[in-house]
């Protein structure tokens, strides 16, 4: 076999790879392009709102439950008893709860903060049915029901025209400490809330060398405590016992409404209370209500000057109360206009601004006065103190109590030291039959 050149094997290989690359190449089948994704269009950020708050976050009964550490109406019969006493009629119990609910706010707060058992937002009810009630001489006063020298040891203010007694936050404040430290010393709430009643060396002294921890409900209803304290712990037990179940007893509690939330505002200067309502855009009696420690429409020179407003009327009263020279909020007079007039003819006789006396009386800058339309103007008013009750009141005026749940003429009667038989004068459509609500009259407003 004749063997290949060199020369002639590398020409062929240089052929064959000249052949190969004149070939067209295989086609692949045709596919459609993808199509460009269409842009998104970039919207502007959109801040998502807090999920609201359940009721059950909201509503001061959820919030007690949460901090109720005590039996209920498991402590006892006596405690059963009472708290189908107090809840015999669902609804006048319910009602009487609508007035509280402003200062019952405030003392869930401060238990929540402190974290004592939330018995003791009962403890107000039982003692004054939650009403800021004002002293007759050397007497408890306020919701709390704190005798003066108690008020006074915990560094409350007791002056004619200021009774910090009668603040709820000052005076929650207050009987929150005295509780706390009845527990500290006696390590037991139900001793706690006897102190509270009957003092705490009552207490100390019945109790001995016993650790009161471990005493059964029958041997504490045996301490020889009067009735009133006996009474007072079983009262406590059972409010508490209802709110923890009110479908048990027909109860539907009342939940608070938009004003029915109140926050502590720091003013700065004195004002005149009617003033501060009209600002806000509250009823005056509701402000005095929540502000009861102030025992004048004015407010003390030395202060303090703060006031308790719905939060949702904070806002409205700081923008009015900007319009008022603080030199005018404090000395103000009521009185009819007796006249037809614009508001503006009367700014210019006194000699203000329209702007400021259309504040001053929740009214527009155009708008026209009737004859018996009461106006507040500037100038300051003579006050007579009302020494029966502890309160004061402007020249003419009329003291009146509201009825609530539990009332009757001769308990009224006994409260304000006016003789029954004057109380029935003043009131002879009552009848002995009191509504939830009605206003009774306590004097006829002479002197």
């Amino acid at each position: 076999m004749t063997r290949a050149s060199p020369r002639f094997g590398a020409l062929a290989v240089i052929l064959l790879l000249l052949a190969a690359c004149a070939t067209p190449p295989r086609r692949a089948p045709d596919v459609p392009p993808a199509p460009t994704p269409a842009p998104v269009p970039v919207s502007p950020p959109v801040a998502t709102p807090a999920p609201e708050k359940p009721l059950a976050d909201t509503s001061p009964w959820s919030r007690l439950r949460a901090l109720f550490a005590m039996r209920g109406c498991e402590y006892g019969p006596d405690v059963e008893r009472r708290a189908r006493a107090y809840a015999h009629s669902p609804r006048a119990f319910a009602a009487s709860w609508k007035p509280a609910l402003p200062f019952l706010g405030l003392v869930v707060d401060e238990l929540e903060r402190r974290g004592l058992p939330g018995e003791f937002a009962m403890l107000p009810y039982v003692e004054s049915t939650y009403r800021p009630i004002p002293s007759r001489g050397d007497q408890p006063a306020g919701m709390w029901q704190l005798m003066p020298d108690t008020a006074r040891g915990a560094g409350l203010v007791i002056r004619k025209d200021y009774d910090e007694r009668l603040d709820a936050l000052a005076s929650t404040d207050a009987a929150l400490d005295l509780i706390s430290g009845y527990y500290k010393e006696f390590a037991d709430w139900r001793l706690a809330d006897m102190a509270f009643n009957s003092g705490e060396f009552r207490v100390k002294k019945l109790l001995g060398d016993r650790d009161g921890r471990d005493l059964t409900a029958d041997e504490l209803a045996r301490f020889t405590f009067n009735r009133i304290t006996h009474e007072h712990l079983d009262r406590l037990l059972a409010l508490a016992c209802i709110v923890d179940n009110p479908a048990h007893f027909n109860v539907v509690l009342p939940e608070p409404d938009a004003l029915d939330h109140l926050s502590s505002v720091d003013i700065g200067h004195g004002m005149d209370l009617r003033l501060a309502a009209k600002l806000a855009g509250v009823p005056v009696d509701d402000l005095r209500r929540w502000n009861a420690a102030y025992r004048r429409n004015r407010m003390p020179d030395s202060g303090p000057h703060r006031l308790l407003l719905p939060e949702e009327r904070v806002e409205r009263f700081q923008t009015a109360a900007d319009s008022i020279p603080p030199m005018l909020w404090n000395d103000w007079r009521e009185e009819p206009a007796r006249r037809t007039s614009g508001i503006a003819s009367w700014a210019a006789q006194l000699g203000i601004p329209v702007a400021t006396l259309a504040a001053a009386n929740a009214v527009g800058e155009d708008a026209t006065v009737t004859p018996a339309t009461r106006l507040l103007l500037p100038g300051r008013e003579p006050e007579v103190a009302d020494e029966d009750a502890g309160a004061t009141r402007v020249k003419g005026s009329r003291r009146s109590h509201v009825i609530v749940a539990g009332d009757s003429l001769s308990s009224i009667a006994h409260r304000y030291a006016i003789p029954l038989r004057r109380l029935r004068q003043l009131n002879p459509n009552a009848n002995g039959t009191l509504h939830l609500g009605q206003r009774l009259r306590l004097d006829d407003g002479q002197g």
